[in-house]
């Protein structure tokens, strides 16, 4: 199995089918990239891999661990994260720090998390 994985992945809200049938993998080490106009539903994408929106349809793999129905921070757990477009997220501290900050959820060791 990959490391990553989507299979034939689909949410609607109501009578609006936002993505439909989506099935993609990723192998540990790969660079992968949604890319798609607005409206195209990469956001929608980034919500059902995070738990935040349930999923339609489909099925959502990582390390041979089905995320379906998992809450949002049991599947950060696991070790999925997720940002936002926010340009200062944490205003008084760096892009650096912002991201070990999201690291202690799995850690509390300042040396692991950076």
């Amino acid at each position: 199995m990959a490391f990553f994985e989507t299979k034939r992945l689909t949410k609607a809200f109501g009578g609006l089918v936002a993505v439909s049938d989506l099935s993609f993998t990723v192998e540990q080490g790969e660079i992968f990239g949604l890319i798609g106009p607005n409206g195209s539903g990469k956001t929608t994408v980034f919500n059902l891999i995070n738990g935040y929106y349930p999923i339609t349809s489909g099925g959502i793999f990582f390390e041979d661990n089905k995320l379906n129905g998992l809450p949002t921070w049991k599947i950060c757990k696991l070790g999925i994260g997720r940002t936002f477009q926010i340009v200062k997220p944490l205003r008084r501290m760096t892009v650096l720090e912002n991201v070990i900050a999201s690291a202690f959820n799995v850690t509390s060791h300042m040396a692991e998390a950076r």
